[in-house]
C-alpha cells in the first residue's frame, strides 16, 4: 500500500474515532468554530455578499435588497405563524433556536444538513398588514462556508411553497 494511502487512511481513522467519542456536532465546533445564535434585525441587516444566503422580505422592510419578494397572504399574521409551525415541525433536522418575541411574531431556527451536519440559521418574522393579509420576512444563511451551492435558497422557496 502506498504511503500516501496509509497517511489519508490513518487521518481518517483519527477523524472517524474522534466523531465517535466527541460528537459530529462538538466536532464541527471544533474544526469550524461555533454557529451561535446571531439576533437579527431585518431593519438594520446588511448582507455581506456571500452565495450562501438567502433574504426574502417584503418591499420596504428590510434595510438589505432582498434576493426575492415576499408573498401575500390572505390570513392573519398569527394564523400564518401557525401555519409555519406546523409546515417547520414536519421539516428534517430542524430545532427551535430562539424566540425574540412571541408579540412580535420573530423565531429563529437551525437546520442540519443530513450527512455532515452543517447547521443554517433561519430567522423568520410574520407582518400583518391588516386583520385579514400577511407576510413575513425570512432569512436563511449558513454558518460554515462560502458558498451553499443554493441550499438556503431551494429552503426557503421550498418552505415558501409549502406554506401556499
Amino acid at each position: 500500500m502506498p504511503t500516501r494511502l496509509k497517511v489519508v487512511l490513518g487521518v481518517l481513522g483519527v477523524v472517524a474515532v474522534a466523531v465517535a467519542v466527541i460528537g459530529r456536532d462538538e466536532m464541527l465546533t471544533m474544526v469550524f468554530g461555533s454557529a451561535d445564535h446571531v439576533a437579527i434585525d431585518f431593519a438594520t441587516l446588511a448582507l455581506d455578499g456571500r452565495p450562501n444566503q438567502h433574504l426574502v422580505c417584503p418591499e420596504g422592510f428590510c434595510a438589505a435588497p432582498p434576493h426575492a419578494a415576499s408573498p401575500v397572504f390572505e390570513i392573519s399574521a398569527t394564523a400564518l405563524r401557525d401555519r409555519w409551525m406546523a409546515m417547520i415541525a414536519d421539516q428534517p433536522r430542524v430545532t427551535r433556536t430562539g424566540t425574540d418575541d412571541a408579540a412580535a411574531l420573530h423565531y429563529d431556527f437551525v437546520q442540519r444538513s443530513l450527512v455532515f451536519r452543517f447547521p443554517d440559521a433561519i430567522t423568520v418574522r410574520f407582518i400583518a398588514f391588516d386583520a385579514g393579509r400577511a407576510t413575513l420576512a425570512i432569512y436563511s444563511r449558513s454558518y460554515y462556508g462560502h458558498d451553499d451551492f443554493g441550499v438556503n435558497r431551494r429552503r426557503v422557496e421550498a418552505w415558501l411553497a409549502a406554506l401556499e
